[in-house]
């Protein structure tokens, strides 16, 4: 036994016999369970010790959490028991630090979030029993994280090499020298993570470094490398997740990929850099990764954070920052019940931004003050006379209580809140937890250290008159009406009248968002910092339209409002996607609650694999009611869903050539919801026709998972029924007007006519057919297999599916004339060329040697190879081409041409479809990295001649395959100002 866990008066009581009875009860019954031998003879003794029965009682009667851990393993609390809480943590984190870099990542996973169980609730009992001080609670969970990043870093690097695009000087130890690294801010960074906290991040790269054999391939090859790093560690397990992951503090999270150059990140900083993002700043370190290339980067930060004077514009913005912290956290009195502890007033944070303040405010004069825990920080200003040492020992006190009450309350469900229960009784339990007696001797101290936080936190902050009163001009206060025009003018808007109404109409709440007292005072502060981001847009005037009539549009505007508040760092980029995404900025304004969806911190990590949108929709979609109702709620889902994609592009942590898959998953889910629906609605009219069966098949673009972010959907209902079958019920009809309305109502409802949605457009090629019929098109060579491509079975109703299969496997070409199949493709490549004559700049489609073109001979040569008994797995045109090289059914150089080709031009299109076709507006300066790098160049001004050469090179393996088209076609110029 560990000296301080083994006394009895250490483990306050919280008197919830109930519970505790219950609680002893499972751990008798986890103990029977175990295997004989030491394990089971200290559990079954352990509830009639003195010490054992008394923590045991403390967390069943407090933690739910804290129980289920002890009962999951009780061998685990013998370890505890018997070795102490520093051995067993020093343990686990070897555990994670010894595995190699090779190691499978289910396995990695598994153990990142075993090791996060155990360590958590090692680390609570030696907090509860006061063995640890806060400074070795922290210690222990910033460690954990450290490990688990560095881990997670280690192995998907070597996954990186495995795949031949990264050569590692070091394969043993991956992060040296890669030129990778991952920095830790807040929390993390300040090594104070709390028990339950998620972990805010940047990860970045030095170009200059990196082992790549073809450097300008970095970012994507990053971009995918940071999606996989955000999934292995916040992804959902049966074991739990290991930490959730914010990376919205990187340099511009609008419109930067997730894993950022440090030249980028550099000339940000350089350019555009914040006073928020300064004080950001002073908490970070790496904390993963190459630790020479970070410290390198981490020295020319310096200079951004760190200034030798504190000019005005710094108070200022010192002084907005905090108004915007008291405006979201002004409601109810400290230390009442749900008050919040870390963001309410006399908080955490409170002490936080006092101290940063300071920091910011003489630190750049001062070196002795850039140290980055609190309370070392706080010691520093004392010590440099910065502060009296008085107040440092009074907020140092306050800080260290309330990041205990803080644990304590996070300790209960392994939630991250950091409000006191509302319930009188579950407050009262937090009480007794802390070792207090009752809930009213836990009040006052707690209002005692809450007060002396709000003491010295207004005294920094009474700042001259004129800072206020300067803050307030710039929401265009009722001053002269010329001057206010006049300086609209100034910022930058062609008609400032328009604006100003605007602006009046938000002030004076006579819009919907500002229809009651607390929305209408939270839109007006906001509006300064509105105005600042639609003005430095490209196009002032239609960013605060549409940013109006988002507003406006709000159906719950208070805490929408309150949302965009707490994330006012990604205002400019919400404004820029606002003009220069037409399809991402018009779901937004038709659909003002996807502003939820794109301010989440987890947006980045949410699953957008089918198995995970399967069980989002059912689970999305409830009780499954039919009507105009479930149809709305489908509709929702799909706009959040094709959102989701859309803006993870644009954010960069998103490779636009993956989006095609993820677009056709969720088109697949919707079209076999609407099914449902469909079928539903029909039989509460008519019943069902019995024996009959049906199938939605897709082909084209969604068949071969090429979807667009709205595209039209090629889909079939096909259909069997018995001879002279009716409907069983209400007015009985035959089965061809049955499923002629089921098809009507299908597709009329994906359309999504009249409904606030960007549903599917029709397709001139979705019809109605029986089973016979399809076999008959798919029997038709080369004709229906030219129209069909490659059938994919969506959803089906009746018994089984055995059928359609059938139909479909029966899609094997038969024996039939080459030439007259040459022929057959060769004159739809030619109607391909004659509807490029007539195509627009950029349309990287139809243009010849463009998606089209080799779409149509990658079918050609599947069909010929499998003439030839050569099977060819379904999937998109790039995987067919890898298909065909690889079964040398192509040339290796023709196969690289078209799949490069394929590749570059499909990223690039999809761009084109999310910036839509406004011809003389200019791709905005901050996307147009994103277009460089999606066409794999170094500059934006390189890209027409990159997709130039390829649209050429792919039109000459398309004339040696197929023979030279004589169509003329119209040339490409994808020039700055047509991306469509």
């Amino acid at each position: 036994m560990r000296r301080g866990l083994d006394k009895p008066e250490a483990w306050p009581s919280t008197g919830h016999e109930a519970l505790v009875k219950n609680g002893l009860l499972r751990w008798s019954e986890a103990a029977a369970l175990l295997p004989r031998g030491a394990d089971r003879n200290f559990a079954s003794a352990f509830p009639y010790s003195g010490s054992g029965r008394a923590m045991l009682a403390c967390i069943f009667g407090a933690s739910p959490f804290l129980g289920g851990c002890a009962i999951r393993e009780p061998g685990y609390v013998r370890k505890i028991w018997e070795r102490g809480p520093d051995r067993c943590v020093k343990e686990e984190l070897r555990s994670l630090r010894s595995l190699p870099p090779d190691c499978a990542e289910d396995v990695v996973a598994r153990t990142m979030r075993v090791a996060r169980r155990r360590i958590l609730f090692a680390t609570a009992l030696a907090d509860i029993s006061g063995v640890w001080n806060l400074q070795s609670v922290t210690g222990a969970l910033t460690d954990l994280a450290d490990s688990s990043c560095s881990l997670a870093l280690r192995v998907l690097l070597t996954k990186l090499a495995g795949r031949g695009a990264f050569a590692p000087p070091h394969p043993s130890d991956p992060e040296r020298e890669s030129g990778l690294f991952v920095l830790g801010l807040g929390k993390l960074g300040g090594r104070e993570l709390n028990f339950s906290s998620d972990i805010d991040l940047i990860l970045l790269y030095d170009p200059d470094v990196v082992p790549f054999k073809r450097r300008y391939e970095a970012p994507q090859h990053f971009m995918r490398l940071g999606r996989w790093f955000v999934a292995l560690l916040s992804e959902p397990t049966a074991a739990g997740r290991a930490f959730r992951v914010d990376l919205r503090l990187r340099p511009d999270p609008a419109s930067t990929p997730l894993v950022l150059s440090t030249k980028s990140a550099t000339r940000y900083y350089g350019t555009r850099g914040q006073t928020w993002e300064r004080a950001a700043m002073i908490k970070v370190r790496c904390v993963a990764g190459d630790r020479v290339a970070a410290e390198r980067y981490l020295e020319q930060l310096r200079r951004f954070v760190w200034r030798k004077h504190l000019d005005f514009a710094t108070v200022q913005d010192l002084h907005e920052i905090k108004n915007r912290i008291d405006e979201q956290h002004r409601g109810g009195d400290p230390g009442s019940p749900g008050h919040n502890i870390k963001l309410g007033h006399g908080g955490i944070r409170e002490i936080e931004f006092f101290t940063q303040a300071h920091q910011l405010a003489c630190g750049g004069a001062d070196p002795s003050l850039r140290v980055i825990p609190t309370c070392e920080a706080l010691q520093a200003l004392a010590d440099g006379r910065h502060i009296s040492g008085s107040v440092t020992e009074a907020l140092a006190e306050s800080y260290r209580y309330l990041r205990g009450v803080e644990h304590r309350i996070q300790m209960i469900a392994d939630k991250q809140t950091h409000s006191l229960p509302k319930d009188p009784e579950e407050f009262e339990t937090l009480a007794h937890f802390l070792g207090y007696a009752c809930g009213e001797a836990f009040t006052e101290d707690l209002l005692r250290h809450l007060r002396q936080v709000v003491t010295q936190y207004e005294s920094f902050f009474k700042l001259p008159r004129e800072i206020t009163r300067a803050a307030e001009s710039s929401a265009l206060e009722r001053q002269d009406r010329r001057d206010n025009l006049n300086r609209l003018t100034r910022m930058g808007f062609s008609d400032p009248h328009e604006a100003f109404r605007i602006v009046e109409k938000w002030r004076d709440g006579s819009i919907m968002a500002g229809s009651d007292k607390r929305s209408r005072a939270l839109l007006r502060s906001l509006t300064p910092s509105l105005l600042i981001a639609t003005c430095g847009t490209q196009a002032p005037d239609l960013a605060l339209r549409r940013l109006d009539r988002m507003i406006a549009g709000l159906s719950e505007p208070l805490s929408a409002l309150a949302l965009l508040q707490a994330n006012l760092h990604v205002m400019e980029g919400v404004a820029e996607i606002l003009v220069a995404s037409p399809v991402i900025g018009t779901m937004l304004t038709a659909r003002p609650s996807l502003l939820e969806v794109l301010l989440d911190p987890q947006t980045d990590s949410w699953g957008l694999h089918r198995g995970t949108l399967d069980a989002d929709l059912d689970a999305w979609m409830g009780v499954r009611a039919d009507g105009d109702d479930a149809w709305e709620r489908l509709y929702e889902w799909m706009d959040i869903a094709r959102f989701r994609v859309g803006i993870r592009i644009l954010f960069r942590s998103l490779d636009a050539l993956e989006a095609p898959a993820y677009f056709s998953d969720i088109a697949d889910c919707a079209t076999a919801e609407s099914l449902r629906l469909a079928e539903a609605g029909i039989c509460a009219s008519h019943g069902r026709i019995p024996g009959a069966k049906a199938a939605l098949v897709a082909t084209g673009k969604l068949g071969r998972q090429e979807m667009g972010v709205i595209t039209a959907l090629d889909v079939a209902l096909y259909y069997e029924a018995p001879d002279g079958a009716r409907s069983d019920s209400g007015e009985r009809i035959e089965a061809s007007e049955y499923f002629t309305k089921l098809a009507c109502r299908m597709t009329a409802g994906l359309s999504g006519q009249g409904r606030r949605t960007h549903a599917y457009p029709r397709s001139p090629s979705s019809a109605l057919h029986t089973f016979d019929a399809l076999d008959r098109k798919l029997r038709e060579l080369p004709t229906g297999r030219i129209d069909l491509g490659r059938p994919r079975l969506l959803a089906f109703t009746g018994t089984d599916s055995d059928r359609i299969h059938a139909v479909l496997r029966a899609a094997r070409p038969q024996p039939g004339d080459p030439e007259q199949i040459r022929r057959a493709f060769s004159a739809l490549r030619g109607r391909i060329g004659i509807a490029a004559e007539s195509v627009e700049e950029w349309d990287l489609e139809y243009t010849r040697g463009g998606l089209a073109e080799i779409g149509v001979v990658a079918h050609y040569l599947t069909l010929v190879a499998m003439q030839r008994g050569i099977e060819i797995a379904p999937g998109s045109t790039g995987e067919t081409l890898t298909c065909l090289r690889k079964a040398c059914a192509v040339s290796v150089p023709d196969a690289e041409q078209l799949h490069d080709a394929w590749r570059i031009l499909t990223r690039v299109h999809l761009l084109r479809q999310l910036f839509g076709t406004v011809l003389d507006q200019e791709v905005p300066h901050r996307f147009q990295p994103l277009f460089a790098d999606a066409a794999e160049v170094e500059e934006f001004e390189l890209v027409e001649a990159r997709i130039g050469s390829l649209t050429s090179a792919a039109s000459a393996v398309c004339d040696r395959i197929l023979g030279r088209s004589t169509s003329s076609t119209q040339g490409l110029s994808p020039r700055a100002g047509s991306p469509s």
